[in-house]
This record gives structure tokens, sequence and C-alpha cells, in this order.
């Protein structure tokens, strides 16, 4: 349990470096005070941080609103931070594994009080500090409520388009840009949707638990099964996990991430066989986002492959997060583009190396019909609406389009 006396009551100020999240910090988070971290990354998500990042020798640094602040006064020592790293992985052998080379990706749970707990996303990776071996532990807070439609600022003309009897839908972008929130909201949609449908959730790790909205309601039968993929977890990978959920019966198979070439074809035969496959990609533009999923199959086959691809994909979405004008929040800006019969058609015509050429055209002069924007028209759509400045737009913006970044009154 979490005693919330020991939290700085202060608000976040955006413009001070050093965001105070404990009255009275220890001295030590070791000796019989572990518990103390639980306070601090509890603190630290109450403040608004997204990300917490601990480092040996470092001070920890909290992530709000998309800028890094210091969340201590003073640095952890090397044996604070692998104490941490025990308290968090469950197990004494955490550091035997990163010394292997290995990272770590997990969740890790508080409970704060009675009927209310913060989960995190956790990664644990071996860095080097002053030319030794150390430790960096990212904790990413997750928030309590499933995210929705109307929290993620989806845009209304997608929402018709994420159930298709089957097919690939991907959420693209960096990491830290809301691709998992994004698909968890697409999840609820699924869970409280008719009919009732099977979704089996594949993550590394799980942020998302959906307990706020599965309670065996009466008139909501719908059912997810989540295994969450790597060392020591569920399940080994996520392709292990889409041919095993092909023999679990689902209408929805959730894919946390399609980064290699026996995912991509495990998620692509899913497809084909009449599942739903959402997953996502680390891709900074459609154009992008097709190149690396073509790109994990060898040169012999790649041909073939990207034209099963361009087959099942239904819907591409790129997603950014910007800061809004008053800083204290950010706002996603997206470029999509539906694949038809007609938009498959474009792809399948050329090579896949031709293939950024049919994106700009498509996305620059779609044809009537298409749902197609691309990323630069999302930012105009944004800075027009006063919700983030010229500046921060133009970073999305051609400079041919600048005479459009006028607000409209």
């Amino acid at each position: 349990m979490i005693d919330l006396s020991l939290f700085d009551e202060a608000p976040f100020d955006p413009g001070q470096s050093h965001c105070p999240i404990l009255k009275d910090e220890p001295s030590r988070f070791d000796g019989g005070h572990e518990e103390l971290f639980d306070h601090l990354i509890v603190g630290a998500a109450l403040k608004g941080a997204s990300d917490i990042t601990i480092q040996t020798e470092t001070r920890p640094r909290v992530q709000i609103h998309g800028r890094q602040h210091f969340g201590m006064v003073r640095p952890l020592s090397a044996t604070e931070v692998e104490i941490i790293l025990v308290r968090l992985w469950g197990s004494n052998d955490a550091s035997a594994i990163i010394r292997q080379a290995r990272a770590l990706d997990f969740s890790y749970e508080v409970r704060v009080k009675r009927g209310q707990r913060q989960r995190y996303r956790v990664n644990a990776t071996g860095i080097q500090k002053d030319g030794v071996n150390a430790i960096e532990i990212t904790l990413r807070a997750l928030p309590e409520t499933t995210p929705t439609f109307e929290s993620v600022s989806l845009e209304l003309e997608l929402r018709d388009h994420l159930v298709p009897r089957s097919g690939l839908i991907v959420i693209a972008g960096a990491t830290g840009q809301g691709k998992s929130t994004t698909m968890a909201a697409i999840t609820r949609h699924h869970l409280e949707s008719d009919p009732a449908r099977k979704i089996i959730d594949l993550q590394a790790p799980i942020e998302f638990a959906y307990t706020d909205i599965l309670n065996d309601r009466e008139d909501r039968a719908s059912v997810i099964g989540q295994s969450e993929i790597g060392e020591g977890r569920n399940l080994r990978t996520f392709a292990e996990g889409v041919w095993t959920a092909l023999r679990r019966a689902p209408q929805v198979i959730n894919v946390g991430e399609a980064r290699d070439r026996e995912t991509m074809t495990a998620a692509i035969e899913a497809c084909l066989t009449g599942h739903i496959v959402n997953t996502t990609t680390h891709a900074g533009s459609i154009a992008e986002a097709l190149r690396r999923m073509a790109s994990v199959f060898p040169a012999e086959e790649r041909e073939g492959r990207a034209f099963d691809l361009i087959t099942s994909l239904q819907l591409c979405v790129v997603q950014h997060l910007i800061r809004t004008g008053d800083e204290r929040g950010r706002v996603p800006v997206r470029e999509y583009l539906l694949f038809d019969d007609d938009i498959r058609q474009r792809f399948t015509s050329v090579p896949v190396g031709s293939w950024t050429d049919v994106v700009t055209e498509l996305l620059e002069e779609p044809p009537d019909g298409a749902l197609a924007k691309p990323l630069w028209r999302s930012a105009v759509d944004l800075v027009q609406a006063g919700q983030i400045t010229r500046g921060e737009g133009r970073r999305f913006i051609p400079r041919s389009k600048y005479d459009l970044l006028t607000p409209l009154s």
C-alpha cells in the first residue's frame, strides 16, 4: 500500500528542470527501504510522468509531456539499481540475465490502495557508464482506465473501418508515440461491440488488462486472452503466439509488434485464414511502414510476400504526439491510408521498390472516394484549430504549405 502523505504536493512546473516527487528523499532504496521505490514511481505517475528512467550512478529522470526532468536530487548507486531491478523483476537472476547481453521486457504492478493499482511497462537493458557495465531501467506508467476512441482523439472517419471481415490493421510510429494506447482503444471497441468476439492479445509486456470493462456483464460476452511475450513470460516469441492463437478460435489477434520475418509471416497467414490482426511497427510514415514490413523478408521471396502483405492490409495509420500550445499535454497528428481493391491494385502493379512513389501519389492526390490523409494535412488542421503552435506544426509541414498555417477564426 502507498502512503500518499510521502508525496511532494507542489504542482508540476514545466519550466523547471527538477520535478520533486517525494517530500523527503530517502538516503537509500536498499537495506529494507525498497518499498520507497514504489512510492517514487507512483508519485511520478501522479505528477503526470509517462516514463521514468533509472540508470546506475545517475539521478532518476521523469518524462512529462515529452520532456525530461530530474525526479530526484541525488544519483542512485550501482547497488541500489541492482536491488531495484530484482524488486521489479521478482527474481534474483535479473542482473545475471542483463550480463548475458539480454534485455528484459516485463510489467510491474503497485497496489496504491484498496481497489486501485498502478501498472508499469518495464525494460531493463545493459549499458556502459564511464567505461564500465551498468544498468538502465525504463518504466512506462500505464493508465488504469482502458483508453477510448475519444481519449486517443481517433478520427471519426477511421472508426468505421476498424472491424473488417478479416485483414491487417497497422498502427505505426516511433517509440513513445502512443501506438499501444491507440491499439488498446481499438481492442476496447471490439470488446464492447456486437457481435461478441474472442480476442487473443499478445504483448511484450502486457500494458492494458481491460479489467475496467471485463466484468462478465450479461449483455457483453466478448472475451480476451492475454499472453506476455519474452524472457520468462507466457510465450517466447510473437510468431509462436500467433501460430498458437490460430488453434484457439479467435476472431481478433493483437500482435504487439510485427518486427521480424517469422511474426510477419504468421500475421499474414492469420489474415488470409479469416482473422483480424492488429499490430504495430516502428515507422514515421506510411511509406516507411510498408517498406519495413516488406523488408523483413529475404530478397528471393520479397515480391511474393509483399503481394500477400498488400492483399491482407486494410488500414495503415501513422501517428506522432505533439505538445499542445499550453505545453501541458500532447495530441496525436496522424497520417492514414485505407486499402480497398483499387488502392491495392496500385501497389501490386508495381515492384516493391516503387511503393514509396505510390504512397506519395495516393496521399497528395487521392482518387475519388479514397480515405487518405497525409501527415502535413493533419498538422495544418491542428494549427488551424489552435491545438498546437505554428512552430510545432512546421515540424511536419513542407515549406510549400506554410501559407496554410493561419489559425481559423
